[in-house]
């Protein structure tokens, strides 16, 4: 059944969602039996009119019958509801952390995806692929997505289908010197062939001196590249765990050992956070800054795995508002697990 809702989720991205609101809503008749359509409404917070088309569509399947004193559920949805609970059990726990997560930070939405994506590759795949699902519902024709480099950024590569808009993909930021296929200027290609779109590309290092910044500020290419990427429309970026993105960076021992007193958790665009979402580090890096962000209409952060809990928590005390993160259920749980810690020490 799990497999078989995987298939659904690809094929009609919204059929779980379109299934929960209608087990909620047998669920709540079956509780609360007999009862009216006002009542029920309240109970299972939808109006009235989205309500009536639903209880409609119940009524025809005979989940439920309707008389004078109200709705009650049928023999046959009683063996619908005990039947799909446990699969709705596991769906309901994902809605909760991500309902707890976006409720504690403030941020647009949250998504979880079943799984963990450090142990399961097919989990990693899922989150390209509910990427680019959130992706073909936000992009416009002519619009520029702006993307960070990293291993999970090069799986949501894999996984874009063709958009049906002229779409431009440009790197956030330079290399890191590391596996090319991880850099964003690789990636931004992957994803231009997958969607069917263009890319522009940026080669320059990402992290340079202050005199060859202002250099490079100097050339045109670079010039124009620069101001493409802070005028983006979408920005979809990972979040990396600070000591293993510094080393990535073959930074040296010394702000290895700072990052290290300083407590640094979590790491995005060149700048390195504690768990209180404290900058206690910045990198001069050529791309897209933190200040950035406040004006992107649409921010997408992706990253998951037990080990990038706290990484990705250090992220959100400080990301926009308008960030929607996409994670898996281990990070959420994780996260949630942190947030109770930190309320119960504040008590």
């Amino acid at each position: 059944m799990n497999r078989l809702f995987e298939i659904q989720k690809k094929l009609m991205p919204d059929i779980l969602d379109k299934m929960y609101r209608r087990f909620m809503i047998l669920s709540s008749i079956h509780t609360h039996q007999p009862i009216g359509r006002r009542n029920l409404s309240e109970y299972v917070d939808l109006t009235e009119r989205v309500l009536r088309t639903e209880v409609d569509s119940l009524k025809t399947f005979q989940l439920i019958q309707i008389d004078k004193k109200g709705m009650t559920v049928t023999e046959d949805g009683i063996q619908v509801l005990n039947e799909m609970k446990q699969y709705m059990d596991t769906y309901i726990e994902t809605k909760r952390l991500a309902q707890d997560i976006k409720s504690f930070y403030g941020i647009k939405d949250v998504i979880v995806v079943k799984g963990n994506s450090e142990k399961d590759p097919l989990v990693k795949i899922a989150l390209g692929e509910t990427t680019s699902q959130y992706l073909q519902n936000i992009v416009k024709h002519d619009c520029f997505i702006t993307v960070t480099g990293g291993s999970t950024m090069a799986s949501v590569a894999n996984e874009l289908k063709p958009f049906k808009h002229h779409v431009t993909f440009t790197p956030a930021r330079g290399g890191l010197g590391e596996d090319v296929v991880y850099q964003a200027n690789a990636i931004v290609s992957t994803m231009a062939k997958r969607s069917n779109s263009t890319f522009q590309t940026l080669y320059v290092p990402d992290q340079v001196s202050e005199s060859a910044y202002q250099m490079l500020l100097n050339e045109p290419s670079v010039h124009k590249s620069l101001n493409d990427i802070k005028q983006a429309d979408i920005v979809i970026h990972g979040i990396g765990e600070a000591i293993k993105m510094a080393n990535r960076r073959h930074s040296d021992e010394t702000l290895i050992q700072t990052l290290t007193y300083q407590h640094a958790e979590g790491e995005a665009f060149g700048y390195y956070f504690n768990q209180k979402g404290e900058i206690v580090y910045k990198v001069r890096t050529i791309g897209l800054q933190l200040d950035d962000l406040e004006s992107k209409e649409h921010i997408i952060a992706v990253a998951g795995g037990k080990t990038k809990s706290r990484a990705i928590a250090s992220y959100l005390n400080i990301a926009p508002k308008q960030t929607v993160l996409i994670t898996d259920e281990v990070a959420a749980k994780d996260i949630v697990s942190l947030l109770q810690l930190q309320k119960e020490k504040s008590e």
